[in-house]
């Protein structure tokens, strides 16, 4: 992998980037009906190298010249017909650095909870979400509606996927509790220790 950001960032410069496209792409399915709009956390996204010919390069020597190039891949779980394939520019290493950590080390991006780690799905409907482009446990309970009704056991298997993590999020909340007591606690005893120390008479030399 030879281009970095700041080869990024030379291409940004000779190419703009208009979002407001990109967002609208992303809100919008080919028929046209608004879909709810998912979180950065909630997208398949993808970084990849390509090999691009450079036309300047290849007239000047006399040859064909391809330099690799960073492009990313984003869509839109549950529904095929959101993609935007294009380029990367910096702007999409700020919005998913951990994916474009994860692509410079070449590691899998998956950025979430395995849909292997919960118990209520099986390895075929795995693969099968997997096909459509949900990969993450956080993926399938965000899932909009709109989606999810058209793929066979997803509403349930969404309300499923919100249940388990909301579960989690009710033990890390005991633990951060049982965290600020015990820290609180510690103080008091701390206190406790200065007080009976200014208590002691002094010591005679």
């Amino acid at each position: 992998m030879t281009q970095d950001f700041a080869v990024l960032d030379a291409v940004h410069q000779s190419q703009s980037t208009n979002f407001d496209d990109i967002d609208r792409n992303m809100a919008f399915r080919s028929d046209g009906q608004k879909v709810a709009q998912m979180g950065d956390d909630k997208l398949y996204v993808q970084f990849y190298s390509r090999s691009v010919r450079d036309e300047a390069k290849s007239l000047e020597a006399g040859r064909a010249i391809f330099e690799e190039q960073t492009y990313i891949n984003i869509k839109l779980p549950g529904d095929k017909h959101n993609d935007v394939n294009r380029i990367a520019y910096p702007e999409d290493i700020v919005r998913f650095p951990v994916h474009y950590e994860r692509f410079r080390k070449n590691l899998e991006q998956v950025v979430g909870t395995p849909l292997s780690a919960v118990p209520f799905l099986t390895d075929a409907q795995i693969q099968e979400y997997k096909a459509v482009y949900i990969r993450t446990v956080e993926q399938l309970a965000g899932l909009p509606d709109v989606q999810a009704q058209k793929l066979f056991g997803s509403v349930a298997h969404k309300q499923q996927a919100v249940a388990w993590l909301e579960s989690f999020k009710g033990a890390d909340r005991l633990r951060q509790e049982f965290e600020v007591e015990k820290a609180e606690t510690a103080k008091m005893i701390a206190a406790l220790n200065e007080q009976l120390a200014a208590l002691k008479p002094p010591i005679k030399k």
